[in-house]
Order: C-alpha cells, then sequence, then structure tokens
C-alpha cells in the first residue's frame, strides 16, 4: 500500500514537471513578444492621432483670428483718379492720394497730396490767386499736401468695434488653449480605457491558455493511467468534461483579445497619418496596476485645481469675457455718434508762390458729423441681449463647477473602494490557492476525487479573473480621477 502511493506520487511530480514546463514555455513566449507599455502607447496617441492634431489646430486657428483682428487697425493706402475731356481740352484731372492708419484709442491719423488741373476742377479743391484784393480761380497745375486727425467725441471714444473684436482675439487664443486641452483629454481617457481593457483580455487569454494546457496535460495523464489500469474510467470522462469546458472559455478570450487588439489599433497611427494595426506579436505591460494611494489631502487639492482650472470653467470664464466687452460696446452704442476731423496742415504745394508762413493758421479744415437714434431702441435691445447671456454663463458656471467637483469627489471614492476590494480579492485568490493545492493533495493521496479539484480549480481561475478585471478597473479609474480634475494629460 506505501509502495502504491508512492508510485501515484512520483506520477503526479511527473504531472506538476509537465505544467511547470509549460509555464515557463509561455513565460519565454511572452519574454519573445513585443511589450507596448501604457507610457509609450499614450504618447503616440498624443503625438500622431489625428484628433490630437486635429485640436492643436485650435491654436493655431486663435493666432489666425488675432491676426484677421489686428488687420482692422492696418495703416490703409487709398488712391483715387477720374479725369474728363471736353471739345478736346482738358475740364478736370484729379490725382488724390491717402494714407489712414488707425490706432487703438479710436483716433484715426489722416495724410494726403490732392493733385488737381484744368478749368473745371471742383471749387473746393481749386487754389485761389489774390488780385488786387481779388480771389480769383486759377486754371494752372497745382497740388495740395495735408495732414489731420479724426476723434471720435462720444460714441467710439472708449471703444468701438474694432477694438472689441481685437479683444476678444486675444481671449480666444486662451479659450482654444482650454478646449485643446478639453479635446486631448478626452481622447486619452478613451484610449486609457481602451488599453486596459486589451490588457485585461491579455490577462485573461494568458490564465486560460495556462488552464487549458493544465487541464489537457491532466486528461493525457489520467488517460494512460486508465490504459495502464490504475483509474477509474469515468475519471477521463470528468477530465474531458472540464478540458472541454476550458476549451470553450479559451476560444471566448481568443476572440475578446482579438477585438480589444482592434479596438486599440484605432489610436495608432503613424507620423504621415497612416493607419497602423497593432501587431500579434505586441502584448501589454502591467506599468500601471499598481497601487497609488490617494489621501484626503491630495483630493483637496484636486479639488482646489478643478474649481480654478478645469478646462470646461475656463471656457465659460473665457466666454464671459467675450460677453463683457460686447456689453460694454453695447453700452457705447447708446451714446450719440459725435466724430470731429481736423486738418491742422494744408498747404498747397504746386503752382503757387503764395507766402504759406503761419499754414497752421491760415490754412486749415474743421468738420464735425452727429449722429443720434431718437428712441435707441436697437442699442438698447442690444445691450439686454448682452445682459441676459452673461446671466447665463454665470448660473451655466455654477452648475458646471458643483458637477465636476461631484464627480471627481465620486472618483476618488470609487477609487478608494476599489483600493479595498483589491486587497479583499488578493487574499481571496491566495486562499483559493492554498484550497486547490489541498484539494490536489488529498486527490493524490486518494482521499478526494477529481471532480472536486476541477471545482477548486474552477474558484482559483475565476478568482484570478476577477482579480484582473479589479485591477484593470483601479488603472481606469486613476485616469478617470486625474480626468475629472481637468488636469492636463498630455
Amino acid at each position: 500500500m506505501i509502495k502504491l502511493k508512492m508510485i501515484n506520487k512520483m506520477k503526479f511530480l511527473f504531472f506538476k514537471i509537465l505544467v511547470a514546463l509549460f509555464f515557463i514555455s509561455f513565460e519565454l513566449q511572452a519574454q519573445d513578444s513585443s511589450v507596448l507599455t501604457f507610457s509609450s502607447f499614450y504618447l503616440r496617441v498624443v503625438q500622431n492621432h489625428p484628433l490630437a492634431k486635429q485640436a492643436n489646430l485650435l491654436t493655431a486657428a486663435a493666432k489666425a483670428e488675432l491676426l484677421a483682428a489686428r488687420g482692422a487697425f492696418d495703416p490703409v493706402i487709398s488712391t483715387n483718379y477720374s479725369n474728363k475731356q471736353t471739345d478736346g481740352n482738358n475740364s478736370y484731372t484729379y490725382f488724390e492720394p491717402q494714407l489712414k492708419v488707425p490706432t487703438l484709442i479710436g483716433v484715426d491719423l489722416k495724410a494726403g497730396f490732392d493733385q488737381s488741373d484744368g478749368f473745371a476742377v471742383n471749387s473746393e479743391n481749386a487754389k485761389y490767386k489774390n488780385v488786387n484784393g481779388q480771389f480769383t480761380q486759377q486754371s494752372v497745375e497745382y497740388g495740395m499736401l495735408y495732414a489731420g486727425l479724426s476723434v471720435p467725441l462720444l460714441r467710439g471714444l472708449q471703444t468701438d468695434a474694432r477694438r472689441v473684436a481685437l479683444r476678444q482675439a486675444q481671449i480666444l487664443q486662451e479659450l482654444n488653449e482650454a478646449e485643446k486641452i478639453k479635446l486631448i483629454n478626452k481622447l486619452f481617457l478613451n484610449a486609457a480605457k481602451d488599453y486596459w481593457e486589451w490588457q485585461l483580455a491579455f490577462e485573461k487569454l494568458r490564465l486560460m491558455k495556462f488552464n487549458f494546457t493544465l487541464a489537457e496535460t491532466r486528461f493525457n495523464f489520467i488517460r494512460n493511467r486508465i490504459i495502464g489500469g490504475e483509474e477509474k474510467p469515468i475519471d477521463s470522462i470528468e477530465a474531458l468534461i472540464e478540458l472541454k469546458r476550458r476549451e470553450s472559455i479559451l476560444i471566448e478570450t481568443e476572440v475578446e483579445f482579438k477585438n480589444t487588439s482592434l479596438a486599440l489599433s484605432n489610436y495608432l497611427w503613424s507620423e504621415k497619418n497612416e493607419a497602423l494595426q497593432l501587431k500579434e506579436n505586441v502584448v501589454p505591460s502591467n506599468i500601471g496596476l499598481e497601487i497609488n494611494t490617494f489621501g484626503n489631502d491630495s483630493v483637496q487639492k484636486l479639488v482646489v485645481f478643478a474649481e480654478n482650472y478645469h478646462p470646461e470653467l475656463l471656457k465659460l470664464q473665457f466666454k464671459s469675457k467675450q460677453l463683457q466687452f460686447d456689453r460694454k460696446l453695447a453700452i457705447e452704442n447708446i451714446k450719440p455718434q459725435l466724430n470731429v476731423e481736423y486738418y491742422p496742415f494744408q498747404t498747397f504745394t504746386k503752382g503757387s508762390n503764395d507766402n504759406i508762413n503761419n499754414i497752421f493758421e491760415r490754412q486749415y479744415k474743421f468738420g464735425a458729423t452727429f449722429y443720434s437714434s431718437l428712441f435707441l431702441r436697437k442699442e438698447r435691445g442690444k445691450l439686454q441681449q448682452a445682459n441676459i447671456k452673461i446671466k447665463n454663463i454665470d448660473f451655466e458656471t455654477k452648475v458646471v463647477k458643483r458637477e465636476i467637483v461631484n464627480d471627481l469627489l465620486a472618483n476618488f471614492n470609487n477609487l478608494k473602494n476599489l483600493e479595498q476590494i483589491i486587497e479583499i480579492q488578493t487574499e481571496l485568490v491566495k486562499n483559493s490557492f492554498s484550497l486547490r493545492n489541498a484539494e490536489q493533495l488529498r486527490f493524490e493521496n486518494g482521499e478526494s476525487s477529481l471532480f472536486l479539484v476541477n471545482m477548486r480549480e474552477r474558484s482559483l481561475i475565476e478568482a484570478q479573473i476577477k482579480q484582473a478585471e479589479i485591477n484593470s478597473k483601479y488603472a481606469k479609474a486613476k485616469v478617470q480621477l486625474q480626468w475629472s480634475s481637468g488636469i492636463k494629460l498630455f
């Protein structure tokens, strides 16, 4: 009897050696594969994914908008030329180039040169000659040089549409930067979730390959013992059932891993915007599954950061600033419009022998224009619209801030909960190992059955898969917590 037990133990030792050899070969196969770590994966996503590049275009778009707004203050050169001939005679010829320089204070600087000649020139532009106290129009060629400015005294003095557009374009740069962070963070969050789903599928596939080979080796071992008359035939049926059951699960896990690999390929692009496919020999890494304990102090810092720098809140703040400029413009437009033009330097420079001393006293041009709506309904309506939009933004900001903080705290609670569950599940897997090994030992000593061994192994496999799922959830929860705080993830 003792000799028979020794023989059985030797055979089961041989069986364990086979299993160990398979496990070692599996690990060596994994080492031959190319490992894609989470950090290198997300770096590829940020650098090459079309959505990330599209988000980067927001910065260029804001710069283009600012450039266009600054264009309203570009110096402008304009020229007017006209000529009329009557019966072969030159009635008039006008050549009127002008330089206009807008300024940020609302004043427009103007300078130009008017050249006219002919018998029928506009009397306003004509040159007069003093003959015996009488001023007579001359028909000789002449030119007039002038310089001055146009000043808004009421509407447009503090601000105008050009200055408002410039300020809003400057704010747009900050707004688009916040939108860029929001879009890339969202892309990174989705990519992280798919990566850890891929890692989970790989871990399940690894477990099922090992356990399928374990069942296959056990079935062949028991079948050989039955042939040798050392085991009951019923044990081979039990071993075959478990083998087919694990084979079915293995097929499911293989398909799941392939599908998650395809999902992960959606994030892989080359620098030339060519779609890449994840290679079959590429496997995930466990780096990133580590437990990183977050304390209450840490989450409070995240809350403070979210309340001040979350991209959604920053966008609302910048939109509110833009609306404030709209409101300022609406208030400005309620004022009457009174523009004054004054050209203190105006003198004839061609075909003239006049004495041009004290030209700022003798030669100047002055004018004024006034405009105002009687009821100001359009202007008052624009102001009311601006006030309503600002109130809407204020209400929306309060709601969004509350939702962001509560979402962050909920993600923190989920993370802390997963930390506790991981600890429990780790202990559960450890105990399941102990039970399986104890049942295996009883079976080797003839005190148990293969059915009970299989049941213990099923519980162990379920516990291991559950542990892998919880680890995957924890890895995703860490990224989710950072994302909900609005921290820049790239």
